[in-house]
């Protein structure tokens, strides 16, 4: 599957999304507040998506 280039507004999008997920809160009919990739000791997808918006900052 080939959607079109990867640019760097599309990496930070999908990372401000990844944010987003993660602080809303969750609720009966929406699975929000986690991922998949969530863990007791933290989550991956949160990690990059916070690195990846600190250093598109710069």
């Amino acid at each position: 599957m080939d959607d079109g280039p990867l640019t760097p507004a599309l990496v930070v999008w999908t990372a401000q999304r990844v944010i987003t997920q993660h602080h809303e809160p969750s609720r009966e009919h929406r699975a929000t507040g986690r991922c998949w990739q969530c863990r007791d000791g933290g989550c991956e997808m949160l990690s990059w998506a916070r690195a990846t918006l600190k250093a598109h900052r710069r």
